[in-house]
């Protein structure tokens, strides 16, 4: 009984070494990642009698012979003059064949699949790399296809063998190496429907043991036809053919050499290819396909009425339109079918649209929607309305009026004195002045009055243009005293002409100032002058520190004033530079 089962064991594995296991389509290239489906044993190989011969094949995997290679492994990393992909182009996965680094073993894939009506074109993929010593050729590295019916006969045009010796035919050469970039191959199943067809795949190193010998593989099942694109009358002009991908030559009935060709369909007409695959594989094997095509009859399309906006789109199916027009528009709804037609007239609607105009002084803004303006240009705004109005969209040309007004710097006078205060507003024009307050004032409604004030008074004048209504204020300090002197609050150096320079005005007793210096916040010295003028700007401190602009804010100062009646004061403030 032992005997009986151990008997049936060996035929068991004998059949399956020998044939391979049944792999369905859905994995003949590796899609998943794996190598269901697929059979891979290993072996020696030797020669005998001037012939490479396979010695001792058993089921599995031997120094990673059979690897699943995926699109992160990149290029394969011998070959370093040309890019060679590990995965075939258009694939995620496909499979390594082969020891990587030594000879004297085979690597093998062996699958079966079942011939229908939707699979009668098997078409591989495959790069080769085989180290080329100098042996005999029986002796070289070497990769083959075979394909063979289930009754074990090598099926017409699939046999494809190759050693690294003598000239190879579409392969390239570097250093010692030869190897092949990714070909494709096809063979023609359609007298097999029915039947289960074996595919072995092999790759070897060279019988001496040394060098390597190794190739990637893909695979695909598909049909052996002609595949026409979807034609719906009125819609489409043409209709392409596609012959099947991976072949050297096409040539059709209409005497194009391309893939793929341009129809303008009739039914019942009848086209032809011819395809060849490349010359190493044999380009005697022509393979030529025929079709005859089928044109729907006209459907009757969906109706619609639609109106959009000025510049919206609207979407029918995969179709985006804009322009005012009729479109017939195909649904695609996955039926492969013209049973979704939609007819569309489009009515674009202009967006209402208006001009204004609008003039305000400078200092002034105006809002309108969420916009502030302040400066002169051209705006345009859009304004939403509920459907079915469009929107609205205002054009908004903007005049700020510009009013430029200077005054006097501050200044420090004696008792029963008097200065000269004097408001500017270039340019030339019809100007309202008002003073106030008008004591001490020699002329409250003129530019430049003389004032005399009987103690320190802070003047304002008011300056209206009467051409345009626009107004403006500024205003300037007096100050009266004896033997005294006055510092600003503050000051602001930008060049404007207006207080500038922070500087100590003294009066008319002042001799000198003996001291003055200013501090930042951390108590570092950054001005000081000794021995100098009072009332003189070019004395004072401009806001530059080191040739750099101080930045805006608090400063502490101190200074040391001589008077001529002999008396010397000291003082100490802080004053407020504004950017």
């Amino acid at each position: 009984m032992r005997k009986g089962l151990l008997l049936c064991w060996f035929i068991f594995a004998a059949a399956t070494l020998a044939r391979g296991q049944l792999v369905d389509c859905s994995n003949i290239g590796f899609d998943e990642g794996t190598t269901r489906g697929w059979l891979l044993t290993n072996g020696t190989v030797t020669d005998i009698n001037q012939q490479a011969v396979y010695v001792g094949e058993t089921v599995g995997t031997v120094e990673n012979g059979h690897y699943v290679t995926s699109i992160s492994d990149g290029n394969d990393p011998k070959i370093t003059g040309d890019k060679l992909p590990m995965v075939a182009p258009g694939s995620t996965h496909s499979i390594r064949i082969g020891n990587i680094t030594r000879g004297s073993r085979f690597d093998r894939i062996k699958g079966a699949y079942t011939v229908t009506a939707d699979n009668t074109l098997f078409q591989y993929k495959f790069a080769v790399v085989l180290e080329n010593p100098t042996h005999q050729s029986y002796q070289q590295p070497a990769f083959s296809v075979q394909i063979t019916n289930q009754a074990g006969k090598t099926i017409s045009c699939s046999y494809y063998n190759v050693t690294a010796s003598g000239s190879i035919d579409g392969f390239k050469n570097q250093g010692d190496i030869r190897y092949r970039n990714w070909t494709t191959g096809a063979v023609d199943l359609r007298d097999y429907v029915g039947q289960t067809i074996n595919i072995e795949v092999t790759a070897h190193g060279c019988t001496e043991r040394r060098h390597f010998g190794y190739a990637y593989f893909d695979a695909q099942c598909l049909k052996a036809e002609i595949t026409p694109s979807l034609y719906c009358p009125g819609v489409d002009e043409t209709m392409t053919l596609r012959a099947p991908d991976g072949f050297a030559a096409y040539a059709w009935s209409t005497g194009e050499t391309t893939s793929t060709i341009q129809i303008k369909p009739t039914s019942g007409a009848k086209y032809w290819v011819k395809v060849k695959p490349f010359s190493s594989l044999n380009e005697t094997c022509e393979l030529q396909l025929d079709h005859i095509v089928h044109v729907d009859k006209p459907q009757e399309p969906t109706v619609q009425r639609v109106a959009i906006c000025e510049g919206e789109t609207y979407t029918v199916g995969d179709a985006s339109y804009r322009l005012a027009g009729t479109y017939l528009t195909r649904i695609n709804r996955g039926t492969g079918r013209c049973d979704s037609l939609v007819q569309t007239t489009l009515a674009v609607q202009p967006l209402a649209r208006s001009t204004q105009s609008l003039t305000f002084c400078e200092g002034e803004s105006l809002t309108i929607g969420d916009t502030v303006f302040r400066t002169s240009g051209t705006y345009v705004q859009r304004f939403s309305r509920k459907a079915p109005l469009c929107d609205s969209v205002v054009t908004t040309q903007v005049t700020v009026r510009l009013f430029n007004l200077s005054i006097s710097r501050d200044t420090l006078i004696s008792p029963a004195d008097s200065v000269q205060l004097v408001a500017t507003v270039p340019p030339t024009g019809n100007y309202r002045f008002s003073w106030s307050p008008n004591e001490g004032l020699s002329c409250p409604a003129c530019a430049a009055p003389r004032a005399s004030p009987a103690s320190t008074t802070r003047y304002t004048v008011h300056v209206e243009n009467l051409d345009n209504s626009c107004h403006m204020e500024a205003s300037v300090n007096v100050a009266v005293g004896t033997c005294t002197v006055y510092t600003p609050s503050a000051f602001s150096p930008n060049s404007d002409g207006v207080n500038d320079v922070f500087y100590i005005i003294g009066s008319e007793c002042t001799q000198l100032i003996a001291e003055f210096t200013i501090y930042d916040r951390w108590g570092e010295v950054i001005f000081r002058r000794e021995n100098i003028r009072a009332s003189d700007p070019t004395s004072g401190w401009d806001g530059l520190y080191q040739g750099l602009m101080a930045g805006p804010g608090t400063y502490a100062y101190r200074y040391r004033v001589s008077f001529i009646n002999g008396q010397t004061i000291r003082r100490t403030g802080s004053v407020l530079l504004i950017r």
